[in-house]
């Protein structure tokens, strides 16, 4: 982890700290999951992933299939990363949180594409139309509607 991805998962742990009165904490070793995250009785195990906006179009994110952990208490956080003082599609955080069992029923109905010639990765390319404030995957003629997932924190209250 380095860079980017550091500073992604810092905003998203000092997000979950902050604003939704969460409980982190950080896995010795990080074996698909970035930390956990506990409220109340309630615990959740987060995955971010973090892009900045590739070519004024999308973000780009990859999910290798041998990391990938599905259950209702997991959740990946995609965020779409702009500089601290700056806004994007009117917010200073965009993050897609998406439910990990989401995630795997896209799986199996072949929704997510693999990579050309890496069939453990999965290219996660993230549409932001700031005219209808909405967010789609999009990938070789999929297309997912992300926007119900943009800054959702509802699985945390």
């Amino acid at each position: 982890m380095s860079g980017i991805g550091t500073l992604g998962e810092l905003w998203v742990i000092d997000y979950f700290s902050k604003n939704l009165k969460m409980a982190t904490y950080l896995p010795f070793k990080d074996k698909g999951i970035d930390f956990i995250a506990t409220k109340g009785e309630k615990f959740f195990q987060i995955q971010v992933k973090t892009s900045k906006l590739q070519k004024d179009k999308y973000f780009w994110f990859d999910l290798y299939k041998s990391k990938l952990i599905f259950n209702a208490s997991t959740f990946y956080v995609f965020v779409c990363a702009v500089l601290p003082r700056r806004s994007f599609m009117g917010k200073k955080r965009n993050f897609i949180v998406i439910p990990s069992l989401k995630l795997k029923e896209w799986i199996e109905k072949d929704r997510l594409i693999t990579k050309k010639g890496d069939s453990n990765c999965y290219n996660i390319f993230i549409y932001p139309d700031s005219e209808k404030k909405q967010w789609v995957f999009r990938n070789k003629g999929k297309e997912i509607d992300l926007t119900d997932y943009w800054n959702n924190y509802y699985p945390f209250e």
